[in-house]
């Protein structure tokens, strides 16, 4: 297992550094800064969550020690963020709008966690099913989404601005349905063997 432990818990401003350090290593064209301060801010129907740790730095050299300008300074809970996400819903239908993994923290499970605790939320706001566009390129992505039970919706041409590149529209099944609860409940088994977190949500 794992030795740093993580919480999930919804996205603060003071943390926005952080996270559009994360986006600028993930993509190649990062969200303008007020956009997420529109979004945690004003937008009723979106919920931002991160990941952070919530145990000091630890020895291994994976570990890649940060600038101390960006974190929020005096506040005894200011760790690393290192994975965030975003989900609009909107009457029965859940869009997931963003989601990214620090490359120093992938294959830990991360992903899969943003995507568990967003599937929650939307259960909980009365959504009937989740929606996203992924790269066409991306077939990791594809990957865990369809493990999710996620499949094929469609295609949208050239929808990335920076190369043009056509984006898969990907469909969740039915979230009442017992196969997709299944799949959450053992995506959470799986995921307790392999890291220590908790919900703050």
């Amino acid at each position: 297992m794992f030795e740093e432990e993580f919480v999930v818990e919804p996205m603060r401003v003071e943390q926005l550094d952080q996270v559009r350090r994360i986006e600028r290593a993930c993509f190649p064209t990062p969200w303008p800064r007020n956009a997420y301060h529109r979004e945690i801010e004003k937008n009723e129907r979106a919920r931002y969550l991160v990941v952070r740790t919530t145990s000091e730095p630890g020895p291994t050299p994976k570990r890649r020690q940060f600038p101390m300008s960006l974190f929020s300074m005096g506040r005894s809970d200011a760790r690393d963020v290192v994975a965030y996400c975003g989900v609009w819903v909107m009457l029965d239908e859940a869009h997931i709008t963003t989601i990214a993994v620090d490359p120093e923290y992938r294959r830990l499970g991360l992903g899969q966690l943003l995507i568990i605790q967003m599937a929650r939320i939307a259960l909980q706001a009365r959504a009937t099913r989740m929606t996203l566009e992924v790269r066409m390129s991306n077939e990791g992505a594809q990957r865990l989404y369809r493990k999710y039970g996620f499949s094929d919706g469609g295609v949208r041409p050239r929808y990335y601005s920076d190369d043009f590149e056509d984006a898969l529209i990907m469909r969740s099944e039915e979230l009442k349905s017992p196969s997709f609860a299944e799949r959450m409940d053992a995506g959470e088994e799986e995921l307790r063997r392999r890291v220590r977190w908790t919900t703050r949500l």
